[in-house]
């Protein structure tokens, strides 16, 4: 799919159809001569009757390829114990805990919650993991629960985003009124936001361990 919410796939179909963009679903690219500047693909076909899968290999030519490989967890993660079956650290998704070691907890790319692998995700994350650790060490109350929240802020065109920021199940999440930014549509305001108060945010107190606009929510 074009993105993995649907609420954002028609903003982004209006920019796809503006700006002539082929869309080719289900090819996984295989191999890429550079010096001949051509890349080859297995394409999906549909199964034989049987239900056994098919593909077919198609090679383009490209001026300029952006290839990005299948995200995976670092080996040191994918060969220990705290790995599940697909090299994922195995937590909870909600308390980010570990399933069998209680006094390990995990946040970030490496973990197998089905979250957005985004920074905003992190910025959720972490606050959940230092109070349900503070928690395990009976030095905090109540359980800190993550939601699943991601933002993808979605540049269009200079000038313009499409904010998308979902929870788990690809439900909507906003952070502002509709009124204010609709994240489902292309907004100056979010590119705004983007350029002028995120980069403090993270910078100045993400990775500073300053937690604004993230305090978790907390049950029992």
């Amino acid at each position: 799919v074009l993105f993995g919410v649907a609420d954002y796939v028609p903003a982004l179909m209006g920019y796809v159809e503006r700006y002539g963009i082929h869309l080719n679903f289900g090819e996984t690219l295989v191999a890429v001569d550079g010096p001949a500047q051509r890349a080859t693909f297995r394409r999906a076909l549909p199964a034989d009757a049987d239900g056994t899968p098919r593909s077919e290999l198609v090679t383009r030519e490209f001026d300029l390829l952006h290839a990005v490989p299948p995200q995976k967890a670092p080996d040191f993660v994918r060969v220990s114990p705290l790995a599940d079956a697909a090299g994922w650290v195995d937590i909870d998704p909600h308390t980010l805990r570990h399933k069998r070691y209680a006094n390990v907890f995990a946040l970030g790319d490496a973990g197998n919650s089905p979250n957005a692998k985004t920074a905003a995700a992190t910025r959720k994350q972490a606050p959940v993991v230092a109070h349900n650790v503070l928690a395990l060490r009976g030095l905090a109350q109540g359980e800190a629960r993550y939601d699943g929240y991601g933002s993808c802020p979605l540049t269009v065109e200079r000038g313009k985003i499409v904010l998308a920021e979902f929870s788990y199940g690809g439900k909507l999440a906003p952070s502002f009124p509709d009124w204010l930014i609709d994240g489902t549509q292309p907004s100056r305001l979010a590119w705004w936001l983007k350029e002028r108060i995120l980069p403090p945010l993270y910078w100045d107190g993400m990775l500073k361990g300053r937690e604004w606009l993230a305090e978790p929510e907390l049950q029992g």
